[in-house]
């Protein structure tokens, strides 16, 4: 490790080979050989393929993607819950407004905003509902587009699909579009803002943001710092956290075929987290204090407020609010994996 990237040997590329070797022997037996396998094929990658590929290894225990997508959203907890605990705090926040503009930041396949619909659907109150979902790849937004379709809503539903990575929309816009709708705006972001490369782009798609004036932001992140230039500390902050997802998906009720083809979906992040180089990385996790700092000098607060409606949570997995960052974590064991921040605008920011 003290030697990686720059020095490696010959001698050190032969170690890698070896332990691969090892690893690769009860692969699907084990999960910390499984983890300690696809962190080799992220080295590998990153300092150059030698002997045999270890693709032909993993190839095996690859999931079908209509398959995968389903275990992370129906049986993957942290994924689940996540949804449900932040879900159902919009729904307290809405309350009883009759007209709500919803921007969902990484909308993905629709499965997030396709349930809170439903949710809503129960409110008296609510007339109408604008849904703007910006979403980078048109497979997943066309998608998302279909099933959000065919929700059946007691209120007028429009969606507007926003084919865009978020630091390229057009915001002035979005703002014309929040205009025309009325009513009171809420903001959702799902695992997309850490893949803005450049930390002057995530502070200027906050500040953007902020300038809609939302009534509640919500950001759910990873716990971890992948942003981390150093390799030795990235590789140990990656292996903590990884090594504690991969505690959980032991535990979940699924065969070790879908098992290992979710540990496998996983292992594509380790390989753009230690495999990539610095400036093709799009995994670049951050810490929530961080995204509360972002927040902070971006004219946002962050609020205690999450509904207490999901936190029967399994699995070992625990809610926890810290008031240090201001966000809530699922922790399990000694490691935080994901947090949620809700964050309304400060009304006694002044932005200079």
């Amino acid at each position: 490790m003290k030697n990686f990237p720059d020095n490696i040997s010959q001698e050190t590329r032969v170690e890698v080979e070896t332990l691969l070797d090892h690893c690769l022997d009860g692969l699907s037996a084990c999960s910390e050989k499984f983890l300690t396998t696809l962190f080799i094929k992220a080295i590998r990658k990153h300092i150059g393929p030698s002997g045999t590929d270890e693709h032909i290894y993993l190839k095996k225990f690859e999931v079908p993607q209509i398959e995968l997508f389903n275990l992370l959203i129906e049986q993957f907890p942290f994924v689940k819950k996540c949804h449900e605990i932040i879900n159902d705090t919009i729904l307290e926040v809405v309350g009883d407004s009759s007209n709500i503009i919803i921007i969902d930041v990484g909308t993905g396949m629709g499965v997030q905003m396709n349930s809170l619909l439903k949710k809503l659907s129960a409110s008296n109150s609510l007339r109408r509902v604008t849904l703007i979902g910006i979403e980078p790849f048109s497979e997943a937004l066309d998608h998302a587009q279909s099933v959000i379709s065919k929700v059946s809503c007691p209120f007028a539903l429009n969606f507007i699909p926003v084919r865009s990575f978020i630091e390229e929309v057009d915001f002035e816009w979005i703002g014309e579009m929040i205009q025309k709708s009325g009513g009171d705006l809420v903001i959702n972001e799902s695992l997309a803002l850490h893949h803005i490369k450049q930390q002057t782009d995530r502070h200027r798609v906050i500040k953007k943001l902020r300038g809609l004036n939302p009534k509640a932001f919500f950001l759910t992140e990873p716990n971890v710092d992948h942003y981390e230039p150093d390799f030795q500390r990235r590789f140990q902050n990656c292996y903590q956290h990884f090594y504690h997802v991969f505690q959980v998906i032991d535990q979940l009720p699924i065969d070790e075929v879908k098992r290992n083809g979710l540990k496998l979906f996983f292992g594509r992040e380790i390989d753009d987290i230690i495999g990539g180089n610095e400036m093709d990385r799009v995994e670049k996790h951050e810490p929530a204090f961080r995204w509360i700092e972002k927040l902070l000098v971006n004219g946002f607060k962050p609020m205690n407020r999450f509904s207490n409606g999901a936190f029967d949570l399994g699995y070992g997995i625990k809610p926890e609010f810290d008031d240090f960052s201001g966000s809530l974590g699922l922790r399990f064991k000694n490691e935080t994996v994901i947090s949620l921040i809700h964050a309304v605008c400060d009304d006694e920011f002044s932005f200079v």
